[in-house]
């Protein structure tokens, strides 16, 4: 104890108390469980989303196309993902061999227009497994003949959707 302190004081100001403590650890627990849990969290919603594909049709080449998580929108526009499995390995305008595609795209229903904010090019791997080879935020012919002609079913699909 310092001179002209109290015994709860120390040089460097008031001592830590129990009740310091025991908030310093319920933020430490509060943090790990959120680290912990989040991953857990988009996880379980990726395979929740996974789980919900509709075929809606294949393409003059015989590619199957799927759509899920169709969210209506304002403004007559949509939100989907949209995936399509190769019948033979694609070359694209992105590279390739890919066997599948996966997209999050919004519909302007209005015009007709389909934009990927997100795209997902798959190759196999050495044991079989689709593997992510290549992500794209930007793709100006989404749908469109080079990539399998597509894009007038997903729409169609898409946009006869109501809430």
């Amino acid at each position: 104890m310092l001179p002209g302190k109290g015994a709860a004081e120390t040089r460097f100001g008031p001592r830590p108390g129990p009740h310091l403590k025991n908030s310093a650890l319920k933020k430490a627990i509060l943090i790990l469980a959120a680290v912990v849990l989040a991953p857990v969290l988009v996880v379980s919603l990726v395979i929740v989303a996974a789980g919900d594909w509709r075929t809606i049709g294949q393409t003059t080449a015989g590619d199957t196309v799927f759509v899920s998580s169709v969210r209506v929108l304002r403004h007559n526009q949509r939100l989907a993902l949209v995936r399509v499995e190769y019948k033979d390995p694609a070359e694209l305008p992105q590279g390739g061999p890919f066997v599948e595609m996966r997209a999050r795209v919004r519909f302007n229903c209005a015009s007709g227009t389909a934009t990927p904010s997100t795209e997902w090019f798959y190759t196999r791997d050495r044991g079989g497994q689709a593997v992510v080879s290549k992500k794209a935020t930007h793709d100006d012919q989404f749908g469109k003949a080079p990539e399998g002609g597509f894009a007038d079913l997903v729409s169609q699909n898409v946009c006869g959707q109501s809430k």
